[in-house]
């Protein structure tokens, strides 16, 4: 079976995995389709050794074949790649801090028990059961295959915890920007802008809801952010562009004792200035993955309507026509979402 993993700096190879077998505790998936994350193609442009087992984990498909133990999911059931309940065991659990599992967040960053050999960029997989979630019956398959980063962002937003009416800024708008758009908007904020330098991509933010959209060329983004919400500032900025420069520029949008959200994985290291952090009381919270539970909310969310996933999808390749997509990606701001159909090498 080939598997297309990152061997190198803008290189992706594909390679032979024998067939996958469901070995106790673990299920066999035929995957449907796998999206190309931000951090798939990261590895890509900077060459950087880059795990197998999570080059390729937005991912869904249908259970074909199940290991002994395996009881939360049947033969023939729709399925998306997501993170573990909580253990219960380990030292995270034992001290009361679940959402913490240490088991469970290996298992997402795929190491240790819970690694599959290769990620989804592949014709199947043999996976943990326990990181299968059961798919809506509402759901596409297209749909099910984004419930990984729409979760990613319906986390970060519960870790900001806005408040009815807040004023919130999304810089960026790029998948998880605009997931994380949608998102805060279903929490109740009242107004959300998004700073984007692409005018394609501010026209998409505009098109799932985003109250206003910021060009950051134009004039000074404080100035501009200022002049929608108020002369106070945002309530809460989500820094989704992963971007050095913008985390910085986080503390001076966001009000006095307002909240900054760090979403995006910045590569390389950011400089701040303490004091402006200091002098505005600026409430810091990370974002990173998310919870077992909160992949029903997402669900939730796509099946009422309040979270549109089909917009973002904007291209399906197959296994021979990667690399395209990880050039597309790295290169052109009119995609955003591409999807891999591994079905159509097979």
């Amino acid at each position: 079976m080939q598997v297309a993993l990152v061997t190198g700096r803008h290189e992706i190879s594909l390679r032979e995995f024998p067939d996958p077998t469901p070995a106790p505790g673990k299920a066999v998936v035929e995957i449907a389709y796998c999206g190309i994350c931000g951090t798939d193609v990261h590895a890509w442009a900077s060459g950087a050794a880059y795990n197998p087992a999570i080059c390729g984990h937005e991912w869904s498909g249908v259970v074909r074949a199940r290991g002994a133990g395996v009881e939360r999911v049947k033969d023939g059931d729709r399925v998306a790649i997501g993170i573990a309940s909580a253990c219960g065991a380990c030292d995270a659990c034992r001290a009361g801090h679940a959402d913490y599992c240490a088991v469970a967040f290996a298992g997402m960053l795929g190491v240790g028990a819970m690694a599959a050999p290769h990620g989804g960029f592949a014709r199947a997989i043999a996976i943990d059961a326990t990181r299968l979630i059961g798919v809506a019956r509402g759901l596409t398959d297209v749909e099910a295959a984004m419930l990984e980063p729409a979760t990613v962002a319906l986390h970060a937003v519960r870790r900001a915890a806005p408040r009815l009416g807040d004023a919130c800024v999304v810089i960026g708008a790029g998948p998880i920007g605009l997931l994380t758009l949608q998102c805060a908007r279903a929490a109740g904020a009242g107004c959300v802008v998004v700073v984007e330098p692409h005018a394609a991509r501010r026209a998409r933010a505009a098109s799932l809801g985003a109250h206003a959209v910021v060009d950051p060329a134009t004039a000074p983004v404080g100035e501009q952010i200022k002049a929608i919400v108020g002369p106070l500032g945002a309530d809460i900025v989500f820094e989704c562009a992963g971007v050095p420069q913008t985390i910085e520029q986080s503390a001076t949008l966001v009000r006095r004792g307002g909240t900054v959200a760090l979403v995006g994985l910045a590569n390389s290291a950011a400089t701040i200035t303490p004091a402006t952090w200091l002098v505005n009381e600026v409430r810091l919270v990370a974002a990173l993955g998310y919870l077992h539970e909160e992949f029903d909310m997402t669900m939730g969310l796509v099946a009422d309507g309040r979270l549109a996933l089909a917009p973002l999808h904007t291209s399906t390749l197959t296994l021979r026509d990667i690399d395209r997509g990880f050039a597309a990606l790295s290169s052109s701001v009119d995609e955003v979402k591409i999807l891999v159909n591994p079905r159509e090498d097979a």
